[in-house]
This record gives structure tokens, sequence and C-alpha cells, in this order.
């Protein structure tokens, strides 16, 4: 099958009408942000962490009728359709049937190229702020934590790193922290989860509420900025707890660029 776009609902591939017949920029990983540090009587530059940077999707297309008049009316219906302005889901189906999502917004002006009557050519430019493609299906990791340290290996189907997750810590653990032992990125909660109680740690929105309460409080974390980083691939996750028995959940979408 061949592989479509959609944008806010709206397909950008209608038969006799419009289609993409190229993309000319936006699939692949995206530039990043931030510099090497310049140090006084150095040689070279001194490494910083680098983030990647939002990024562009530009699609070449094309767009057709009849004659002139069914043309303009063609065109007024793609306008029409995704002029609006704001976020709205990039969807990307891909020749083996998987659709990936982003967010996305119309970036750039529209401008149309008339080769013919009944014929135009342009280019559509989206702006990614979140640089990513993510999976429709969530993955979901349940380990019960049997031993301490509990070190099994976790399976990112993704092709980027997954930041943004949700870490569910069901009791009995007592200052559980779990740790990815690829990039030595930890966090903790400092506290007791008692039998039937559990601790949602949300690492996109930084909150940890147990029920109804917020425990940002005792929430420890370090080896990077994000509470934790998901490397495509293989990773070796950790959790190391006062009390065996409880279990561990992470629960993501995966990132691809």
């Amino acid at each position: 099958m061949p592989e479509n776009w959609t944008f806010n609902g709206f397909s950008l591939s209608s038969k006799g009408k419009w289609d993409v017949e190229a993309v000319i920029e936006g699939i692949g990983i995206p530039k990043f942000r931030g510099n090497d540090l310049r140090v006084p009587f150095q040689h070279g530059n001194r490494w910083i962490k680098k983030r990647f940077d939002s990024r562009k999707v530009v699609l070449s297309m094309w767009i057709k009728g009849t004659d002139r008049a069914d043309l303009d009316t063609n065109i007024d219906v793609f306008l029409t359709a995704i002029g609006q302005l704001g976020l709205h889901t990039l969807s990307r189906t891909l020749r083996s049937g998987e659709t990936r999502l982003a967010q996305a917004e119309l970036c750039a002006e529209i401008h149309f190229v008339r080769k013919n009557p009944g014929y135009a050519k342009f280019a559509l430019e989206l702006e990614l702020p979140d640089p990513f493609f993510y999976a429709m299906d969530k993955t979901i990791d349940v380990r019960t934590v049997s031993s301490s340290p509990f070190v099994w290996t976790h399976a990112n189907v993704g092709s980027a790193p997954a930041t943004a997750m949700v870490i569910t810590m069901e009791g009995p653990l007592s200052n559980p922290i779990l740790r990815n032992r690829n990039n030595g990125i930890w966090i903790q909660y400092v506290g007791t989860i008692a039998s039937g109680q559990s601790v949602v740690l949300d690492t996109k929105h930084f909150t940890c509420l147990q029920g109804e309460d917020n425990m940002i409080s005792i929430v420890k974390h370090g080896g990077d900025a994000y509470w934790m980083i998901l490397d495509a691939g293989s990773n070796s996750m950790e959790l190391e707890t006062d009390v065996i028995g409880g279990s561990v959940t992470l629960a993501y979408f995966p990132a691809f660029y």
C-alpha cells in the first residue's frame, strides 16, 4: 500500500484531486539544540549534552481539477480543511500499514504554482514542536519485584528515546529507586508504599500522585533533567527497594524519528 498522510483528520491524498508526491523534509533525525562550550586557552570545545530541536515536515504536493474552475474549487476545499489555526494531529501511515502520529502546525504560506489551467503544485510546510512521531499502540511493561535489586531488560521498540511515560509503583515497596543502567538516569520515591497502594509518576508532566495526594516533595531523580529516558532498543533496568513484593509498570507510546 502507498504511504498516506492526514492532517487534522483530513486526508492529503484524494484520488484525482490532490496528493503528496514526495517528502522533501522531516523524515530522519532532527537537528540538535545546543552548542559545546568554548573554553579560553584550551584546545577545541567542552562537550555539553544536546537536546533535539523542533523540526519541519515539508510535503511536495499537487492539486488538480477538470478545468480552471474545478481546480479553484478543489483549492478552496483543501485550504478550508488544513487552514485551521493551532496544533493538530499529523498522521503518517507507512507502507507496512503502521500509523504514527505527531502534533503539527501549519507554519508557512502556501503558494500554488499553476502548471496548466487544471493543475498546480505547491509545498505544505508543517512545524512539529515535539519532533517525534509516536506509535498508536502503547507499550506496557509490568514487573513483579521479587528481589532487590531487581534487574530486567526492557525493549523500547521506537527508534528514538522515550521520555514521556507513566511509571506506576505498587506496594509493598519502600524507598524504591528505578534506574536505567544504560544511561545512569534514576528516579526514587522516598517513602513507603503499602500493599494495595500505588504511586504514579508522570515523567512528561513531572507529577507524582498517591491516590489524589500530591507527593512531589519526596521524589528524587538524577542523571538528567528528564525523570527517565528509555534509549531505543534494549535497556537494562534496575529497581532497588527496602521491601520486596510489589510491582513496577512502565507505560508509554514509543517515539520514532
